[in-house]
């Protein structure tokens, strides 16, 4: 194998191979007409209202956001207070932020120079500044995530179960077609807070004061994105109080306090980062503490009858069926012994939590989901999990060759998948048939073929 193909997959060059095809293929399909005429849709609406209401008009009434979008969004329900709604978390909004700025600084010099561009917050290059912006932070978490299995496996092992774990699943769906869901977002914050727990806290006897602030930041940043994926905070909150009753129970008292002043700063910095969601809820709904996810559906959750089975194997979004890279990722995980130690019970346990919640809630099947959606979010969790399964087959070459064809039929696959689910060949929000999901797929290039004489 030449020193040149090496050296791309290492983490950083294949993130930025990744990156580079993202936003080539996103600028590619700018021009291409859209069905509401808007370049973001779906949840990605109820983000992006925020951050207009805020920058433009100064305030949270979010109403005159929602008429403009009638055509791409359903406008909420009122809330008590009378004011137009939003379910969806603020954070993705927030990280949004600075892309967006830019945006309305140019929009604001090509208005004075006379270049005809619209500064009301909502032209394509507005929607087109937050989509890089989330491409952006995409590409960053995977990296983050890259790096921390680098600690176990070798710089190849996972920069390759970078690429194949971006362009195999439903990753690269929501990259170039729908990066205005928070999916992208929760990524990098997630990983941003396991690689950091990793760097920071992972064998360190005394972690700074501003390394537990921090960690809490990024905890904070995680709920304040998707408060679903809280459950990734476990991982180094529970470490924290490990070490802490660790120090207890070898009557280490001064290390005892210093875990425990530092657990306190990082759950004071948690709440801190996630309280411009308390406010938001205060302000248009008038109590911090009534998340309005809970009045979707009485019961929101089922947590006697989680559909399990459905959410992994079905033909309706399920994640191994959808995107079986997903499944070799797990596989790896399994497989994963000294490396990983006690680690690996936590990561195991964490995907299973995980896993647990999406099955439990009535919509387990997420709604409009090119497949498990949900899941994007444990992107570090399965980074590692492939890079172990990775390695164990590229010490050979024989295994290097099964583990490159086995990618290159994956993504083939994904891409049909892809093809037959953007193009309408197949329905967003419905149960797909078995037939659907394998001769029809294998049928996609005719059928397009016929679509385009026709």
């Amino acid at each position: 194998m030449s020193i040149l193909f090496r050296r791309l997959l290492r983490p950083g060059p294949a993130s930025i191979v990744v990156g580079a095809f993202a936003i080539v293929a996103f600028i590619a399909l700018l021009p291409v007409p859209r069905a509401d005429g808007e370049l973001i849709g779906s949840d990605g609406v109820g983000y992006y209202v925020y951050l207009r209401s805020w920058l433009i008009d100064g305030d949270l009434d979010l109403s005159n956001e929602y008429a403009y979008f009638a055509h791409a969004f359903k406008t909420p329900e009122p809330t008590p207070l009378g004011l137009a709604g939003n379910k969806l978390a603020v954070g993705t909004a927030i990280f949004w932020l600075p892309f967006y700025l830019l945006a309305h600084r140019i929009a604001l010099l090509g208005d004075w120079l006379g270049l005809g561009l619209r500064s009301d917050g909502y032209s394509y290059l507005y929607q087109s500044a937050i989509s890089f912006g989330s491409i952006f932070y995409g590409v960053l978490g995977m990296y983050l995530a890259a790096r921390s299995a680098c600690r176990y496996y070798s710089q190849e092992a996972s920069g390759l179960a970078l690429v194949l774990l971006c362009m195999t699943s439903n990753i690269v769906y929501y990259m170039i077609f729908e990066p205005s869901m928070s999916h992208l977002v929760a990524l990098f914050c997630v990983s941003f807070l396991l690689w950091y727990w990793q760097r920071a806290f992972y064998q360190q006897e005394r972690p700074r004061w501003r390394s537990f602030a921090l960690l809490g930041a990024a905890g904070g940043a995680v709920l304040v994105v998707r408060l679903q994926d809280a459950i990734f905070l476990l991982l180094p909150y529970c470490y924290l109080l490990w070490r802490w009753i660790e120090a207890l129970r070898t009557r280490r008292f001064e290390l005892a306090q210093h875990w425990l002043i530092g657990g306190l700063l990082t759950v004071l910095f948690t709440i801190l980062l996630f309280s411009p969601q308390l406010y938001v809820w205060q302000t248009l709904y008038g109590t911090f503490l009534s998340s309005p996810y809970k009045h979707d559906h009485d019961p929101p959750f089922y947590w006697l009858q989680p559909q399990l089975w459905n959410v992994l194997f079905s033909s309706y979004h399920g994640l191994f069926s959808w995107h079986p890279i997903f499944l070799l990722a797990l596989i790896g995980l399994l497989m994963a012994g000294k490396q990983l130690g006690w680690q690996r019970w936590a990561l195991l346990g964490t995907l299973a939590l995980n896993l647990y919640l999406v099955a439990a809630w009535w919509a387990w099947w997420q709604g409009d989901s090119f497949g498990g959606r949900m899941f994007i979010s444990a992107l570090w969790i399965w980074q590692i999990g492939l890079a172990c399964f990775v390695e164990r087959l590229w010490q050979q070459r024989s295994g290097q060759i099964a583990v490159l064809s086995a990618g290159c039929l994956l993504l083939i696959w994904n891409t049909l998948s892809l093809m037959q689910y953007r193009l309408g060949f197949v329905s967003m929000g419905d149960p797909l048939t078995w037939q659907e999901m394998t001769i029809e797929r294998l049928r996609l290039p005719w059928l397009l073929l016929e679509r385009l004489l026709n």
